[in-house]
This record gives C-alpha cells, structure tokens and sequence, in this order.
C-alpha cells in the first residue's frame, strides 16, 4: 500500500468520524427539542452526559483532519512533550478557545439585541 492510499483511507475515516458527530449531535438535539415540546423534561442535570458523547467524536474527527494524523498518534506526540512544554502549550489552547469563546458570545449576543 503506498502513502496515498493511506492517506485517502485516513482522510476518509476521520470524515466518516465528523459525518456520525453531526448526525449523533442533530440526532440528540431534536430527541432534547422533541422531549421539551412534550412537556415532560426532567430536571435531572446528568441527562446532558450521555449528549456529549456524539460532540466528542465530531471534535477528534475535526482534529484529525486539521492536524492530518491520526488522534492516537497526536495524543503519543503530546505525552512525548517534556511537562513545561505541555503547561505552556496547554495554556496557550484554552486562553486562545476562551477568547474565541468570548468573540463568539459576543457577536451573537450583538447579533440578537
């Protein structure tokens, strides 16, 4: 097998993995928008876990595909980082997610108002 071929393969199962994120998140979404219609939503905070779990695989196949490598192989990648490397690094994703989470918010907020 050459290097095209598994890369076309990858390619093709990290777009399956964000097909079924999708779809498994709609999915939740209009059994969540269905069960709040009927009247009979419980207040049972733990009823979001299992949500979660179609959203997590929609992001390792965005992953994959961003980065171009598989999710294993990035996660051996990050663990060979020495840990100072890791904290700085680290750092530097969630101040950049939560600005772009600040961005987000507020562009919608002056979207709706």
């Amino acid at each position: 097998m050459n290097a095209t071929t598994g890369t076309t393969d990858f390619r093709k199962r990290a777009l399956k993995k964000v097909t079924i994120g999708i779809l498994g998140c709609v999915g939740i979404a209009a059994l969540f928008i269905a069960v709040a219609f009927s009247g009979c939503m419980p207040n049972n905070p733990f009823m979001l876990i299992p949500a979660g779990i179609p959203f997590v695989y929609l992001c390792v196949g965005i992953v994959e595909l961003l980065t171009r490598r598989p999710f294993r192989q990035l996660a051996d990648a990050w663990m060979s980082l020495k840990g100072w490397q890791r904290g700085i690094i680290g750092t530097l994703i969630v101040v950049v997610a939560g600005f772009l989470i600040l961005i987000v918010a507020t562009a919608m907020v002056m979207w709706f108002t």
